[in-house]
């Protein structure tokens, strides 16, 4: 199916957003998962940390079927042009880089409570979680401030 120029590159930029959308609602659960596995050591979460532990899969599994039907039969290369346009665009790389320097200052304010919050486990397992904490920490801002300043 053949689009005009402008609603293809609009396409993709929704389709794009709707991507990073569905990824940051996946990771939330998958955080709050890990903070409650961290902070509950005496097991009275379980229930709902097993819960949270299925909501992550499942709202990835279904967000993405979503985007994927939301296509509707256009096809996506690597190499249309369209897409590099938008991957090229400097509003949108200055978007980016705003939203890493969010998530750094983010991920290194947030060391020290986190670091307080897994020393009451002091193992190898507490630098696991401090460590996949982190990173989920930083992934979960990055998408948040990047659909924030992305928005239109």
């Amino acid at each position: 199916m053949l689009q005009p120029q402008a609603h293809r590159t609009e396409f993709f930029l929704r389709y794009l957003r709707r991507l990073a959308f569905i990824c940051l609602a996946g990771l939330l659960p998958a955080l709050s998962y890990g903070v409650l596995t961290v902070w509950d050591r005496d097991g009275h979460l379980e229930r709902l940390r097993f819960g949270l532990l299925l909501l992550s899969p499942i709202l990835l599994t279904l967000g993405l079927a979503w985007v994927m039907f939301s296509r509707k039969d256009i096809s996506i290369t690597n190499d249309d042009p369209d897409l590099q346009a938008i991957a090229k665009d400097e509003y949108r790389r200055l978007n980016a880089m705003r939203a890493v320097r969010v998530a750094f200052l983010t991920v290194m304010v947030v060391q020290f409570p986190l670091a307080w919050l897994v020393g009451l486990r002091p193992s190898v397992d507490g630098l696991s979680h401090m460590g996949s904490l982190t990173w989920f920490i930083g992934a979960v801002t990055f998408l948040a401030a990047f659909l924030f300043f992305d928005r239109d």
